[in-house]
């Protein structure tokens, strides 16, 4: 699976643009602020109907719009070209897949997988807690198929029974709703558990190919205290959550800690490190997709030579290359980019928002 194609209308800098893919390297070189981010925003905006740059929903309206509009057409595993459109005003957004409307973003999941490497990447490492479940939540929607059903499920109660504690409802309806919730979060957490123990020995493979010597590991925190059970720990909790007005425990506080050598991330290792060790994290996330079978969408690397030095380069690039992924780099120059091996690759030049293909 791969993006073939992409129309773009009123995004970021980009007035117009219709472009066709490799479905293997796809080069975006051009001077700063010219607009390469832009279109891997686009590509990425396709993908998970959210930006990599900014919170604000509307921002990459281009300016004086009232709307930017994406129309991607994506190759499935069977050779089918699924159409993916996406417009989205200041205060409505209208999203289609194979040319019906869906209702909840979340069924978009599976359609075109995207990852990407850029300058913000590191929120994953010293984000908040949203940050890291939202990259473990949107890995388990294509890595397991029940994920999507049960954590849809999940928030639905969740939802309710926050209600309920807003509402100072009594003790006994606020704690109807426990018997669901806790089905859907013990599910939850077990479907998190399972792919940790997954992802960590490819995780370890990336890691000792890109930092010689290193031992990379993960701490899962579930969202309540590891000493009790989640059932006691809404017993627990139940007189906080009525004072405050919200549950306290739950998968929907769940976190994740990478380490290296036993400790963190960021206090253990330079910032040069730091993005390699996110780097093998996207790979050993990308090579378990593999490993279960679920479609390769696209892997965006941003300003690939300021973020990694050339050796890192090309053992990301050749990683992603075994991997069959398709890919799409933006530098400045073309000639930075260590292309070798990759015959079906593609050139494009941007230039104040204007995009060209490389011939």
């Amino acid at each position: 699976m791969g993006l073939q194609s992409l129309d773009i209308c009123n995004f970021r800098n980009i007035e117009t643009a219709s472009l066709a893919f490799s479905p293997g390297l796809n080069l975006i070189s051009g001077e700063n602020a010219a607009g390469k981010t832009s279109l891997l925003e686009a590509i990425y905006c396709l993908g998970r109907v959210r930006s990599f740059r900014t919170h604000v929903s509307a921002q990459p309206i281009r300016d004086g719009q009232p709307a930017f509009r994406l129309v991607g057409r994506v190759v499935s595993c069977a050779g089918r070209q699924i159409p993916i459109g996406i417009q989205r005003q200041r205060n409505d957004l209208e999203v289609h897949l194979d040319g019906k409307p869906i209702r909840r973003l979340s069924d978009l999941a599976g359609s075109f997988p995207v990852q990407v490497m850029s300058g913000d990447t590191s929120t994953i490492l010293n984000g908040g807690p949203r940050y890291r479940r939202q990259t473990l939540d949107w890995a388990l929607f294509h890595v397991e198929q029940a994920y999507r059903e049960v954590w849809q499920r999940y928030t639905r109660v969740l939802r309710q029974r926050n209600a309920a504690l807003r509402a100072h409802m009594p003790q006994k309806q606020v704690t109807t709703w426990d018997t669901e919730l806790l089905d859907a979060a013990l599910q939850i957490d077990a479907f998190r558990r399972s792919y940790f123990e997954m992802l960590e020995p490819h995780l370890q493979s990336e890691l000792q190919q890109l930092l010689v010597g290193k031992e990379l590991a993960l701490r899962y925190q579930p969202g309540w205290p590891a000493a009790v059970s989640l059932p006691e720990a809404l017993v627990q909790s139940l007189e906080k959550d009525l004072a405050q007005g919200f549950t306290q425990c739950g998968p929907h506080r769940a976190d994740f800690t990478l380490l290296v050598n036993g400790q963190g991330v960021v206090s253990h290792c330079s910032r040069g490190q730091q993005k390699v060790v996110i780097v093998s994290f996207m790979l050993a996330q990308v090579q378990l997709q593999q490993q279960r079978s679920v479609p390769m969408g696209a892997f965006l690397l941003d300003d690939l030579t300021s973020e990694l030095d050339s050796r890192h380069q090309e053992r990301v690039l050749s990683a992603l290359h075994d991997l069959h992924s398709q890919v799409f780099v933006s530098a400045i120059e073309a000639e930075a980019v260590a292309t070798a091996g990759w015959q079906d690759a593609k050139k494009f030049h941007v230039e104040h928002g204007v995009v060209q293909e490389v011939v």
